[in-house]
């Protein structure tokens, strides 16, 4: 599958018009096409599309990524000759068209139509969006450095049960083992991460993909703290505390498995988690426990900061019109435009108080600002931090979310030595691969197809396939930074 995508995906660049060249006069705006990854709005006929337009006065037709395989999908339409004239996608996704050489450098016409892209952007977050000096991406990093994974637990079940809030390993598992035993039908445990659930993580010392380790980074599945981490896990699923489906979930069934009262806990993936928003919505009246991050045998916890690349807005190099891309994105940032698309009015949507703390005005935000990040390309990076906090704020779900995975920050949260590591080729190269690598082969540990005795081999195995090329280069950097 692979060789025939990369055979397509070069046929088409070839074919490729000169990426400075727009299909329209310099004076007239064309209809633009963008991708963006999914979500569950109609992209064409939403409040801040047609604000967009509105400011803009760019016509624009959206498209969206499916939900599921949605890497694979993305690659197909490139290889077979989709136009775009931007795509906002994942790091991952990003770093995958980059290998493949499918990305226009955007350089010279952020230098010539740019000048809020440039300017309002951190050059350190166009630092990960470069590769070999030219820039593939325009950066849109988290919008506040916050804690984005956790583990959320139903308070009405540790209250019947006279349970307490575990903070260690042993005592997550006795926890989940009380109550299957009270619920043999509930699902102890669901889960979304399997490879690394980042507040179990914790409790075996490590807490991010690639860890310092004597003044180098290893990646996780290199440590021996993994391997015991991994047993962990299967232990659980041995016990019956994770869900039996654990290889064949989606997106959708752990959403409705969780919101249909049919788990304990599970692992939330952050303020916009579907699952943990579907069950507050389902169950208002119930409050959930947010776990902090677990104890290790050192008696340390922590858990990872986010404040890297959100996702990228990129040009293919067949795009028909990427300068009008540019102007696109640059116009989007103005000051009376951001705003407005983002939040709407002062005093109308949102409101702001003496101390400059940013809220919703409901329902009103939620009616025509809901969807409004999807839209975004990037940001105004000295002050949109605060202004975020607004859309934190939209639903009662989110804010409940938001604040109870960073209820604990200042305790708990340590800052990702890769967040500002710049794109690395070989890395870029090997990223997709190596991740889908490591997914597949915790699956097969956890549900007995291998054995945790296999664990050695498969680490030589993921070198091999580009995990020491890649750990080669972030050292590289990480030494010389």
């Amino acid at each position: 599958m692979k060789k025939i995508l990369a055979l397509l995906l070069t046929l088409t660049l070839l074919a490729a018009a000169d990426p400075l060249v727009d299909a329209v006069a310099e004076n007239e705006k064309p209809v633009l096409r963008v991708l963006g990854t999914y979500n569950s709005h109609d992209p064409n006929n939403d409040p801040t599309a047609q604000a967009i337009e509105e400011k803009t006065g760019y016509h624009v037709k959206y498209f969206m990524l499916p939900a599921e395989n949605a890497l694979e999908n993305l690659l197909m339409q490139i290889a077979s000759g989709e136009q775009y004239d931007i795509l906002r996608i994942s790091e991952t996704m990003y770093q995958e068209l980059l290998s493949r050489n499918a990305l226009m450098p955007l350089d010279e016409l952020l230098a010539e139509e740019g000048s809020n892209l440039t300017s309002k952007i951190f050059d350190s977050a166009y630092s990960l969006t470069r590769l070999n000096g030219k820039t593939y991406g325009i950066p849109m990093m988290a919008e506040r450095a916050s804690i984005t994974d956790g583990i959320v637990m139903r308070k009405e079940i540790l209250d019947e049960l006279k349970l307490g809030v575990p903070t260690t390993p042993a005592e997550l598992k006795s926890v989940l083992m009380a109550v299957k035993a009270a619920y043999p039908d509930m699902i102890p445990l669901l889960t979304n991460d399997e490879e690394m659930i980042e507040t179990i993580a914790s409790g075996f010392g490590f807490y991010f993909d690639w860890n310092e380790v004597d003044g180098k980074l290893i990646h996780y599945v290199e440590m021996p703290e993994y391997q015991e981490y991994l047993a962990y896990i299967v232990d659980l699923y041995n016990n019956g505390l994770l869900d039996a489906d654990i290889a064949i979930n989606t997106g959708t069934t752990r959403t409705e498995k969780f919101s249909s009262d049919n788990a304990f806990a599970y692992t939330c993936g952050g303020w916009t988690d579907a699952a943990t928003i579907a069950y507050i919505n389902a169950f208002p009246d119930r409050e959930l426990i947010y776990l902090d991050p677990l104890y290790d045998v050192n008696g340390k916890a922590g858990i990872k900061r986010q404040q890297a690349l959100n996702n990228v807005s990129c040009i293919p190099v067949t795009a028909a019109n990427p300068r009008d891309a540019v102007r696109f994105m640059n116009r989007k940032l103005d000051d009376d435009v951001f705003t407005y698309i983002t939040i709407g009015e002062k005093d109308v949507h949102f409101t702001v108080d003496e101390k400059g703390n940013y809220a919703p005005i409901m329902p009103i935000f939620n009616e025509v600002r809901n969807n409004a990040w999807w839209y975004l390309n990037s940001f105004d990076m000295t002050k949109y931090g605060d202004m975020w906090m607004a859309r934190t704020r939209r639903t009662k779900a989110t804010g409940l979310i938001y604040d109870g995975l960073n209820q604990h920050a200042n305790q708990f949260a340590v800052d990702n030595p890769t967040d500002l590591c710049p794109t690395l080729e070989v890395v870029a190269q090997n990223k997709a691969s190596l991740a889908t690598m490591i997914h597949d082969y915790v699956l097969q540990i956890i549900v007995g197809v291998k054995n945790i005795e296999d664990h050695e081999a498969f680490v030589q195995e993921w070198l091999e396939a580009g995990g020491q090329a890649s750990k080669d280069a972030i050292n590289e950097w990480y030494l010389n930074r």
